[in-house]
């Protein structure tokens, strides 16, 4: 295609640019019959069909984009395929002036373009003296990055010759030598008569070596697009509220997707498809979408996903989730609104609770010494052969006396042990015995008449009997820490015998102030409370 082509694809656009009228509407039914209005002759019916009201955040706006031109229908025909629609939501932020309804638009914030083909018209109506171009595309909606007060959103739409149709015709005319222009000279043109190159084509274009200007490249400045916009702004609100949070688990990250219906919803949505996608992490869904859900204003919904990190993959830890939401907007208005929600969030897969791995070793024959083994996640390190190091963790040994007097103190000694690779600090709590917990829950029916009795009186539950524990407790929490790796801790834990026999120590709980890691020792030393002068003995 030569030269003149493109001139006659601007010219034969800029014939139907003449009175061309370009609308954009936004009607409250997107199955609208316009080709219908058009026939039958009554075109100012169109600005009379009710709108929508408002719009919602990321929905699927369908519009209608109208050309008027008094161009014919052929010559349309024959130049859409070289044409192109540009589409374009903008935010502004109504703001009302003084008392009255009137408001201003503060500012413009571009969401998003969409550039369609104009071949994808939907219908031609010719009606009267004037050609009417229908097409029908779905627009997303975006999000502003600013924050607006009132946001609201209006339309533009331009028509114009596509940047594709126009470097197609350039490149083909660069395929013919111009008109009426000579050739260019060959500056080693007496080189070809030399013996000593023989029959060799020796060519150099003289435009290779002489200095020639550029040629100041002609802006399309002649070819004005068709430009249209919607009548008005459109508020806009937002119709889910989604928010995604974390759990950590031993060896996982769980991911809780909140989905929350807006009170501004004057009729149901109903979900269709919610998904998290981890590029660098398996997802299992824990609590799935059963099918489409119908929610309605300030209905919310919580979806589980499990998040694990593939241990043979050297991925990094901090990654990018996708959430994506389909659902679909069931308005008063008979209209139906189509929702696609995609947003990123950043998730971090290290941030994963300690897994607990215990050990604990039976009391040796004939002592009161009990050992509790704390093992770390860390993995063991190697040594020349392929054998492994022992294995490292933080190793606690309790050791009681065998025997106390009744109402007498005794100490509960506490070594700690740090054999892993980096700093450690606990606190060791001491919890109520289960004991004495069981005994409360027996007792409690042997109550007195008298007692019975008063409480029925008042109308009051009935008292329940105290139950003596077997120690008296009189240290306060222990910390230990911060323990260097290889460093051993010791210390004491104070408890007053109150009565005789087999003594229950309770429970010491280890809590890692790190990692947030418990560990209950249930199995501490039997110390026997006796009467009389027999001293204490210490376990060896």
């Amino acid at each position: 295609m030569s030269a003149p082509e493109e001139s006659n694809i601007k010219t034969q656009f800029a014939t139907i640019s003449k009175g061309a009228h370009l609308n954009v509407l936004l009607p409250r039914t997107p199955d609208l019959d316009v080709s219908g209005i058009y026939r039958d002759g009554s075109p100012e019916d169109l600005t009379r069909l009710p709108s929508r009201r408002n719009l919602f955040f990321d929905e699927k706006a369908p519009l209608i984009v109208i050309l008027r031109t008094s161009a014919s229908e052929e010559d349309i025909r024959t130049l859409l395929p070289s044409l192109e629609i540009v589409l374009a939501p903008h935010a502004t932020d109504a703001v009302p002036q003084g008392s009255g309804n009137a408001a201003s638009a503060s500012g413009k914030h571009d969401l998003t373009s969409k550039t369609i083909s104009a071949s994808d018209v939907t219908d031609i109506v010719s009606a009267g003296k004037h050609t009417y171009v229908i097409w029908k595309p779905v627009l997303q909606l975006s999000r502003p990055r600013a924050k607006l007060q009132r946001p609201a959103i209006y339309f533009t739409a331009h028509l114009t010759i596509s940047n594709d149709a126009l470097n197609t015709l350039r490149q083909r005319s660069r395929e013919y030598l111009k008109s009426f222009e000579p050739l260019p000279g060959n500056v080693l043109e007496p080189l070809r008569f030399d013996p000593a190159f023989g029959d060799s084509n020796i060519y150099l274009s003289e435009t290779r070596i002489t200095k020639v200007a550029p040629a100041t490249g002609k802006a399309d400045s002649d070819v004005k697009p068709i430009r249209g916009a919607s009548k008005r702004a459109f508020p806009v609100v937002p119709a889910l509220f989604t928010k995604i949070r974390y759990s950590a688990l031993p060896d996982a990250v769980v991911a809780s997707l909140h989905i929350e219906v807006s009170q501004l919803v004057t009729g149901s949505i109903k979900v269709k498809r919610a998904s998290v996608e981890v590029p660098n992490a398996e997802t299992e869904i824990l609590c799935p979408l059963d099918g489409p859900r119908e929610m309605r204003a300030s209905d919310e919904v919580v979806l589980l996903y499990k998040l694990t990190r593939p241990i043979d993959k050297a991925t990094a830890n901090s990654s990018s989730a996708a959430v994506n939401i389909q659902a679909t907007v069931s308005l008063d208005q008979d209209s139906h609104v189509e929702l696609d929600i995609s947003w990123q969030a950043k998730v971090d897969l290290s941030q994963t609770a300690v897994k607990p791995i215990y050990k604990w070793s039976r009391p040796l024959s004939g002592t009161s010494q009990q050992r509790a083994s704390l093992q770390d996640a860390e993995r063991p390190t190697s040594v020349g052969g392929g054998s492994l190091i022992a294995e490292i963790g933080i190793t606690f040994n309790f050791t009681a006396p065998l025997s106390a007097r009744r109402n007498d103190e005794f100490r509960l000694e506490v070594q700690c042990i740090n054999r892993s690779s980096r700093p450690r600090r606990f606190a060791l709590v001491l919890l109520q015995p289960k004991r004495a917990t069981m005994a409360a829950k027996r007792d409690s029916s042997s109550l007195t008449e008298n007692t019975s009795l008063i409480a029925s009186i008042f109308n009051a539950p009935p008292l329940e009997q105290q139950h003596t524990p077997d120690v008296l407790d009189l240290n306060p929490d222990v910390r230990i820490g911060p323990l260097r790796p290889g460093d051993c801790f010791e210390t004491q834990m104070k408890f007053r015998a109150l009565r005789t026999g087999v003594l229950d120590l309770g429970v010491v709980r280890i809590v890692d102030l790190d990692t947030r890691q418990t560990v209950d020792v249930r199995e501490l030393p039997d110390v026997v409370a006796i009467d009389g002068e027999r001293g204490e003995q210490q376990a060896r």
